[in-house]
């Protein structure tokens, strides 16, 4: 199982705990109460996840980076002018990748959001 994003001329195919890897660790990178708080959503049961932490990633993250961590990854799109403001948001950050594999993905997750064009996922 994994999750495809497809603009009209790139693609990029990562596996689906690869996707929510890279997802943590660009909330990590952004702000590590923000990190802590994202982490424990990927829990199975979302375990220790409360309303108070949905309220403070509310409060504290910016739209399109909210929009990029919380969209679905089993199916959609993103605009043209969210994937703008998304890659303005990403370009900020600099996520950490111990693995060398997932951290290529990221970069290419990077280029099909610099080309500010629609993105389907699927």
């Amino acid at each position: 199982m994994g999750v495809v994003l497809k603009s009209k001329e790139k693609e990029v195919s990562i596996g689906y705990i690869g996707f929510g890897f890279i997802r943590q660790k660009i909330a990590l990178s952004y702000n590590e109460e923000i990190g802590k708080i994202y982490k424990k959503a990927y829990d199975p049961f979302f375990k220790g996840y409360t309303d108070e932490d949905n309220k403070y990633l509310d409060k504290n993250l910016p739209k399109y980076l909210d929009e990029f961590l919380f969209h679905s990854d089993c199916d959609g799109y993103f605009t043209s002018k969210s994937v703008k403001e998304i890659y303005k948001e990403l370009i900020k950050l600099n996520p950490k990748f111990e693995n060398e594999n997932i951290a290529k993905k990221y970069n290419e997750l990077l280029e099909l959001f610099e080309d500010g064009k629609r993105i389907n996922l699927y």
